[in-house]
């Protein structure tokens, strides 16, 4: 063999197909840019270079003596970034760099196949970091590219892009019901997709275990979504939609932690007035589910605290939606333990001297009249020098003194932590909730969307005569905060985001958080109806129809029910579709004749006329020659003669007649009677 010609083997053809996979490829892969190191973004698109270069310049694929050793890199690559090579994270970026390495090892057309169905995976492994509309609508015109490069693979011949398009789309719109049906009925896996998140691929909420001022002022410029809230009813005022997440005892002069390990306390009993509403939350690696205050039904996997915070046993890894129900007015006072006293009115020895000096005159001045201190206490930060301030000044020494008697500027947990502190001093059992307040009213979709902007924090102070009561110092400063939101606090202010201010924007602003909103309702119909589609909200649909979501039994009735109904939908779509037979009778049934007697191999071909197919059956066959010689003058007259009502009548009868007389197994003995014995010469039927 001569070097040309092993130099013409070395180089790869054009196989059908691979110019499609190069173009897919990239596209399946781009979203993994925003989540993979730069490294491993850089191998695939050098290798895509390399294979571009391999068939523009008419280069030589690497041999295995070079890939077995990029390989092995990419492997050791992987793990020592990762320290791993499983997980959502390592696992993805080894398919990445692998199905990089494989493009340059692609000779013939299972190999084409064989990276374009590890294309499809590129596309699923999408949904480990992101799983947002957009992403959804992404991976679809992924997976178009490459199903049309499979087409063409399979086609043998190169086809014209748009008959390429036009049948992958197709394809995908014929799988839509199959996966509609598999995402109903197949057995959900509570958590996350694929196992369990980890830090870097999971939403983080802005309320952590632990409040010091200043914590949610920094929030206020995150626009991200916290949750979504729908009611069933009458929506309550905005000064009453407290979302009641976490419940803060423990103060140890810097800041407050929420209280762990409370007892459990039933559930109330639904009333006739509850609110009902459901909610769909985001991931917040927490277990308390935010509710309105004050709680009465929860979710099945809820459970409420004596504090009347709701938790659950999970950390909410993934997005979840639940329905709840709430009473506006505070439940029957409970007798307040003396362990449960001391700590609510628990303040560390030499913290709030001055708050200590404030609060004993208020005592002093009003002895044992705690609603009356309580009012006080509002009425000095509803006065002057008090502001509610976006930019709250960094506190220093003693945070309470130096907030009350120094800075006297802050947001809604300065205030609440120094109520409490003022409360406590005064001898008045007091605690902080934080939580969530106001939030944006949705007119295009009648649901509440609530941002971490709209992180909340408020007091809660035992009354002897009352109990527990809701307290919001924020009221007395900024009521507009409480009654309007923040749109309605910071409206005018430039220094607040624009997506809080809304007015005297640039037009470009105001196009974009447009914008924003119909994304906003795209993204909660998605997330609600989709994301949220739980194991409990799967259970509850095959309860509908008397089905146990838990029980294979029940799975398989539900998957057998699906498919057979596509089927037969499928069958009487296809029915419905298929032309109607346009032929004359003449030509049925000449049709009819020729199928009968193709079974021994005298069909009639497309070229033949009626005359021509008849004569040479009857050559092959004189026992029909006399059925076919009438069936040939009738069809003739049929076809091509100018006939009366009552002469077309007559002739079909003759027709069918004729057709009757043509067969292979009965015609011979009734040419018999006709025409007497065979001669002897006479060929024998068959």
């Amino acid at each position: 063999m001569t070097a040309a010609a092993t130099t013409a083997r070395s180089r790869p053809e054009v196989l059908p197909g691979l110019w499609l996979l190069l173009a897919a490829l990239p596209v399946a892969a781009l979203p993994h840019a925003w989540e993979q190191p730069p490294w491993v973004i850089a191998v695939l698109a050098a290798a895509l270079l390399w294979r571009l270069i391999i068939h523009t310049g008419h280069r030589r694929l690497p041999s295995r003596w070079v890939l077995v050793p990029m390989v092995f890199a990419a492997g050791a690559l992987t793990f020592s970034h990762f320290g791993t090579v499983s997980g959502q994270q390592a696992g993805t970026a080894l398919l990445l760099v692998m199905v990089a390495l494989k493009l340059l090892e692609i000779r013939s057309e299972r190999d084409v196949v064989v990276t374009l169905f590890l294309a499809y995976f590129i596309v699923v492994t999408t949904y480990f970091f992101n799983q947002s509309i957009l992403i959804a609508a992404y991976s679809l015109l992924s997976a178009w590219l490459i199903t049309a490069a499979l087409i063409q693979v399979h086609g043998g011949r190169p086809l014209p892009f748009r008959r390429l398009a036009r049948s992958s789309a197709l394809m995908l719109v014929h799988a839509l019901p199959i996966m509609l049906i598999l995402f109903l009925v197949f057995p959900r896996i509570p958590g996350p997709i694929w196992g369990s998140a980890t830090e870097e691929t999971v939403g983080q909420t802005g309320l952590s275990d632990r409040l010091e001022p200043g914590d949610i002022a920094q929030l206020l410029e995150n626009e991200a979504t916290a949750m979504r809230v729908r009611f069933d009813g009458p929506v309550p005022p905005p000064s009453l939609q407290y979302w009641r997440a976490q419940v803060m005892t423990d103060f140890d002069g810097r800041g407050w932690r929420t209280d762990r390990d409370r007892p459990e306390v039933p559930e109330p009993a639904a009333g006739a007035g509850d609110i009902a509403y459901t909610v769909t939350l985001e991931p917040t690696r927490a277990r308390y589910l935010p509710v309105l205050d004050f709680p009465a039904a929860l979710p099945p996997q809820a459970r409420l605290r004596d504090n009347l915070q709701v938790v659950q046993r999970r950390r909410i890894d993934s997005r979840i939606q639940y329905t709840a129900s709430a009473r506006l007015d505070a439940p029957p006072a409970l007798p307040l333990a003396d362990g449960e006293r001391a700590r609510a009115l628990m303040l560390p020895e030499n913290t709030g001297a001055r708050s200590r000096i404030q609060a004993g005159l208020w005592r002093a001045m009003h002895g044992e009249d705690e609603r009356a201190i309580v009012n006080a206490a509002l009425e000095l930060f509803a006065g002057e020098p008090f502001r509610y301030t976006l930019r709250p000044p960094r506190l220093q020494g003693d945070r309470t003194d130096h907030f009350l008697f120094e800075t006297q500027a802050g947001y809604c947990e300065h205030y609440a932590s120094a109520f409490a502190v003022l409360m406590r001093a005064a001898g008045i059992p007091a605690r902080v909730i934080t939580g969530y307040q106001g939030g944006q009213w949705m007119d295009t979709g009648d649901y509440l969307r609530l941002r971490q902007a709209d992180a909340h924090a408020w007091t809660e102070v035992w009354l002897e005569d009352a109990g527990w009561v809701r307290v919001d110092p924020t009221a007395a400063i900024a009521p507009e905060r409480i009654e309007t939101g923040l749109g309605g606090l910071f409206g005018d202010d430039v220094d607040a985001p624009a997506f809080l201010r809304r007015s005297g924007l640039p037009w470009t602003v105001e196009w974009r958080l447009r914008l924003s909103d119909w994304h906003e309702l795209a993204t909660f119909r998605w997330e609600s109806l989709v994301l949220a589609f739980d194991p409990e909200r799967q259970r509850e649909l095959f309860a509908r129809f008397g089905l146990d979501a838990t029980d294979w039994r029940g799975i398989l009735t539900a998957l057998g029910v699906s498919f057979g109904g596509l089927g037969l939908a499928a069958g009487l779509i296809a029915v419905a579709r298929r032309p109607g037979d346009t032929r004359d009778p003449a030509q049925r049934a000449l049709d009819r004749v020729s199928r009968r007697l193709r079974r021994h191999g005298l069909g009639r071909e497309p070229h033949e006329t009626a005359a021509e197919y008849a004569a040479r059956v009857s050559v092959a066959r004189p026992d029909l020659a006399d059925a076919l010689e009438d069936l040939v003058r009738v069809y003739a007259h049929l076809r091509y003669a100018e006939l009366s009502a009552a002469k077309r009548s007559d002739y079909e009868e003759q027709l069918l007649r004729a057709v009757r007389e043509v067969r292979p197994g009965t015609a011979f003995s009734a040419h018999k009677k006709r025409r007497g014995p065979a001669p002897a010469s006479a060929p024998v039927p068959r």
